[in-house]
């Protein structure tokens, strides 16, 4: 089964990256193929040069440790673009796509999650 999630709200001001990963996570070790489309505000998630303090979590980090199991990572370019996040600052593993490739993401899924505020 393809399962994709969609997210669209800050990483670190809401838990919804958080439960994007976790069910991520989940499904990946039921066997299933993961898709996950950060969209809007959530696109500050695939930054790797965020520095998070020792005491929170390292949302990048988990997202390109998923990337590394198969997780297909989508970047909206254009929200990338808008807030300033480029290719040299993107997580390993993850691509810049745009709304025709979430629309296909959404068609060719079995289930579709979308997380929103």
């Amino acid at each position: 089964m393809h399962i994709t999630i969609q997210t669209n709200v800050s990483p670190y001001t809401n838990e919804d990256l958080d439960t994007a990963i976790h069910l991520a996570e989940t499904f990946l070790n039921r066997g299933h193929k993961v898709s996950i489309f950060l969209f809007a505000d959530s696109v500050l998630a695939a930054n790797k040069l965020v520095k998070p303090m020792r005491i929170d979590r390292n949302i990048p980090m988990k997202l390109q440790e998923l990337a590394s199991k198969g997780v297909e990572v989508h970047i909206c370019g254009l929200c990338a673009e808008y807030r300033g996040l480029t290719e040299e600052m993107k997580i390993e593993g993850s691509r810049f796509s745009g709304v025709p490739e979430m629309a296909a993401l959404i068609f060719e899924s079995d289930r579709y999650i979308n997380l929103m505020p």
